[in-house]
């Protein structure tokens, strides 16, 4: 698997923000600071997550019509076991 870009905002910033937020959370007694900066993480994090779930149910739909329009062109599905003989 090659490294590309988003990498570095799917897992590296997140991963950036909870280092820093625990290195200000048990170094320093700045309170609030810390766990702002943890949260953030599981923010992006979710913000990702949701992201991602999204342009998955769109690929999916996109099958969808491709597999309706072979119906209507053929008659049969394409995953069809039978491949279109009639019954």
């Amino acid at each position: 698997m090659r490294l590309q870009p988003v990498h570095l905002v799917r897992w590296g910033i997140p991963l950036l923000l909870v280092v820093s937020g625990a290195i200000v959370v048990w170094g320093t007694d700045v309170e609030g600071v810390g766990e702002a900066l943890i949260a953030a993480a599981v923010c992006v994090w979710l913000a990702n997550a949701m992201v991602r779930f999204a342009f998955r149910d769109s690929q999916d739909r996109d099958r969808d019509e491709r597999n309706r329009e072979f119906f209507d062109e053929h008659g049969y599905w394409p995953d069809d076991p039978q491949n279109g003989t009639p019954s």
